[in-house]
């Protein structure tokens, strides 16, 4: 039988929990996946899915978020690779996976959840702290079937009730974490094996939309406040912990779950609806429902190689630029695309996967 290499531009695999992380870097998203059981099963699914109102066909997906990290000189390759791109922090408490969930349509964008190490992180405790979105705690903020779980009943099920009576359909990879859940108004639709990054929504562009703006958000917040906070004596918003931006340290968890929001919310609908059509996974007529929606709009995903010199600009004439010393503005601009997609760097997964398979999730 005939097969194919797939090599997909996000790899979700280190961050999202052991089962797709050992997947990813060992056998990668590039394993040859058969191309005529994938394409019967595709077939099916999109048969299962004809008549099936768009509106209620939705789509989930995890990913990682180095919620802290800024850009830096790390992460322009050196000779030595293994020192490249920022292994220590993928094993740091900066980590954290996000599950996202929307239908077809754009229209139902289910809260996105966190799921970090902290049972009780400090920056949620007291009065007007708790935190904005949905958050569970895994021991080394993976995905797991304990946790995926909980996000089904207690975030998707919840959030579809409130919108519809109707039966809905939620398509997912096979992970083995994603084979415990049931609820008599979700169909479980599974994609074939390796290839998520064919046919997965989330993964055609969502994904790298939300965390390119989360991390522009970021740098632009820093920026906004670094010199007047050194100035004023108070700590390096890239050293301090604990206090949070708002109070002169790093961005801690609510931070990071605030910016994710508002920043979900600013994602529009056009931009989630040209993703699912660019993964090629519905049947025709919703395809024509949705290329109706769009109509003459033009909006697409930011590119992979998008433009970053402006980001590369904003941290000039600041303590930043420091990061920098030493690098042509070519490498800077590296340095910088390299951060925006930090969590799938090939090098860093491969230590991740190391580190699991031995047990050396160390932290600080």
């Amino acid at each position: 039988m005939a097969s194919i290499e797939l090599h997909p531009i996000i790899i979700v695999g280190f961050i999202d929990g052991p089962d797709r992380l050992v997947n990813s870097a060992l056998h990668g998203s590039g394993a040859s996946a058969n191309v005529e059981e994938a394409a019967e099963r595709m077939a099916a699914i999109r048969q299962q899915l004809e008549g099936v109102d768009v509106d209620l066909i939705y789509n989930v997906d995890e990913t990682g978020l180095l919620y802290r990290g800024l850009p830096s000189r790390s992460y322009v390759p050196s000779e030595d690779r293994r020192t490249a791109r920022g292994s220590k922090a993928m094993k740091s408490k900066d980590r954290v996976t996000l599950t996202l969930c929307c239908n077809a349509t754009g229209t139902h964008k289910v809260p996105v959840t966190m799921i970090g190490k902290a049972a009780q992180p400090m920056c949620f405790q007291g009065e007007g702290n708790a935190s904005p979105l949905p958050y569970f705690s895994q021991k080394s903020a993976w995905t797991d079937a304990s946790v995926f779980k909980r996000w089904f009943e207690e975030v998707f099920v919840p959030a579809v009730q409130a919108r519809t009576a109707h039966h809905v359909y939620l398509i997912m990879d096979n992970l083995g974490c994603h084979s415990s859940i049931s609820h008599p108004q979700v169909t479980i639709i599974e994609l074939p094996p390796n290839t998520t990054a064919v046919y997965q929504p989330l993964d055609a562009g969502i994904i790298v939309l939300l965390k390119n703006r989360y991390k522009k958000r970021l740098l632009y917040r820093v920026v906004c406040n670094l010199d007047s906070l050194l100035y004023n004596g108070a700590a390096d918003p890239r050293v301090a912990r604990g206090g949070g931006l708002d109070e002169g340290g790093q961005a801690h968890l609510r931070d990071a779950a605030k910016f994710i929001v508002e920043e979900w919310d600013e994602i529009l609908g056009d931009q989630i609806v040209r993703c699912w059509l660019k993964a090629d996974c519905l049947p025709t007529e919703a395809v024509a429902r949705l290329r109706l929606q769009l109509g003459d709009i033009q909006v697409v995903a930011e590119p992979a190689h998008m433009d970053v010199s402006h980001l590369v600009a904003m941290m000039a004439n600041t303590s930043l630029e420091h990061e920098f010393d030493g690098l042509s503005g070519q490498e800077q601009v590296l340095a910088v695309r390299r951060w925006l997609t930090a969590e799938t760097d090939v090098e860093a997964i491969d230590q991740t996967v190391h580190m699991v398979l031995t047990g050396g999730d160390d932290e600080e």
